[in-house]
């Protein structure tokens, strides 16, 4: 998951890391990238009633404790005249960042059926890397979801009755919250997450997350935060005030330190 995202926003889905210039260093570097995208993808969109699949465009900065990254943004679009939508990720380094890692983008094609977030097709493109940029195909006819990288590799792996892309799930998880009489007691819920060859179960717990100072605001907040991996840290603020958009979102892991992602700007 946010991701993500969403996540793998701070995606494997936001790369941004360290500025370190040891060569060494590039793929770990290429990895925190695309994990910081996919921490913002989770949860950055409105989810209060109607409000959830209202069309926007969203900022975030990043840093790696006090080391600045460089920005994020988030954008929803509707796709053609039925319940589908477009959401797109794009992860720009900073110059110095630039150095070693180029651009990513992700994009999630989706629809709701019957209620349920729906994708379709999912790709995750980073710049200068085909190894590490992929495509995920949903066949829920079949049951299948295919893989492809843009180096060539290739793997076809079973769908159950519900599963999401690393920027899909996020819609999911805001209608979980949308959907809940008392955020604060929303209690826990497992979203089931298929990210480059791999499935994983992320279960998310709600709780109050107090009053948060960010670069657009003071924010009440509702915190979510992932239970299911001690050694994987991952936590959002949802502003209780304006639509539950995540206002700030964390990653942290052992050996890379805590990633940070705050809300900058949003167009409505």
């Amino acid at each position: 998951m946010a991701w993500s995202g969403a996540t793998s926003a701070c995606r494997k889905t936001a790369r941004m890391t360290n500025t370190t210039k040891s060569p060494s260093h590039e793929p770990h570097r290429k990895r925190s990238l695309g994990l910081c995208l996919l921490l913002a993808a989770l949860f950055v969109s409105p989810v209060a009633g109607a409000d959830v699949m209202q069309t926007f465009d969203a900022q975030f900065k990043v840093k790696r404790g006090a080391v600045a990254l460089g920005t994020t943004r988030f954008s929803l679009a509707r796709d053609g005249g039925n319940d589908c939508y477009v959401f797109r990720g794009e992860a720009n380094p900073n110059a110095v960042v630039r150095v070693f890692v180029g651009q990513v983008i992700d994009e999630s094609r989706f629809c709701i059926e019957d209620g349920t977030v729906r994708p379709q097709r999912f790709s995750h493109h980073m710049e200068g890397n085909a190894e590490d940029s992929y495509s995920l195909e949903f066949d829920w006819s079949q049951h299948e979801v295919t893989y492809r990288s843009e180096a060539g590799d290739s793997k076809v792996m079973p769908l159950g009755d519900s599963a999401f892309d690393p920027l899909s799930i996020q819609f999911a998880a805001r209608r979980w919250v949308a959907g809940a009489a008392n955020p604060n007691a929303a209690g826990e819920r497992d979203f089931a997450l298929i990210d480059e060859k791999k499935q994983k179960t992320y279960r998310l717990r709600a709780s109050d997350g107090g009053r948060i100072k960010t670069p657009s605001g003071r924010y009440d907040t509702l915190k979510i935060e992932r239970v299911d991996d001690p050694k994987r840290g991952l936590r959002f603020w949802l502003a209780r005030e304006a639509d539950w958009i995540p206002v700030q979102v964390e990653h942290e892991k052992p050996k890379t330190g805590v990633f940070r992602m705050q809300l900058t700007a949003l167009d409505r």
